[in-house]
């Protein structure tokens, strides 16, 4: 018994359709590319999880800022064995040319904006530290044209640490009052 089977002869490339060329330079830059940066990446996150050394130090002056870009940094301060001793919140107050004054704190999402939530908090957390120091006039510069965007006129804005000790756990209240600090104050130019 025959069967009788149609098979259909392999597509062939019409002579007006130019046949599209191989790029395989492309596609090896491309490989090239992602393995740099996946070997920077595991770089990065093997020189910050070093123990504490002079060579660390060393190294992690060329890896933070890359962790730092893409969110990579991490500090594992507030678990033991010294957790933090303090609740900080940074704060803008800004004074207006009608006399009347309004306080910023740094934007908070919910919901879907939680990862954007979370880069404010660690930018909210450089800002307290003294290693933050270089962003605190941009920061309050943000600040003022936020203001202004709402159709506010600043003349002057401080950036205060809102400050909370945390007691060690006991049958104490969680944490003590909240105190401000200022720690930044400049005069806004008029626009």
């Amino acid at each position: 018994m025959a069967l009788n089977v149609n098979v259909d002869p392999p597509e062939t490339a019409r002579p007006d359709e130019p046949e599209a060329p191989a790029r395989p330079e492309a596609s090896r830059r491309r490989r090239t590319m992602i393995t740099i940066f996946i070997v920077i990446t595991l770089g990065a996150v093997l020189v910050q999880n070093m123990p504490n050394s002079v060579i660390k130090d060393g190294l992690m002056v060329v890896a933070r800022p890359y962790l730092n870009l893409t969110g990579l940094d991490q500090s594992w301060s507030i678990f033991s064995p010294n957790p933090r001793r303090e609740s900080v919140f940074i704060v803008a107050r800004l004074e207006r040319a009608d006399g009347s004054v309004t306080l910023r704190p740094v934007p908070a999402g919910v919901g879907a904006s939680e990862y954007w939530h979370y880069r404010w908090q660690k930018y909210e957390e450089t800002l307290s530290e003294s290693g933050g120091r270089i962003l605190w006039r941009p920061y309050a510069e943000w600040v003022v044209g936020q203001d202004r965007s709402e159709g506010g006129e600043p003349v002057r804005v401080t950036l205060l640490r809102r400050v909370s000790k945390l007691p060690p756990p006991g049958p104490r209240a969680d944490a003590l009052p909240f105190v401000d600090e200022d720690f930044y104050t400049a005069q806004v130019s008029p626009r």
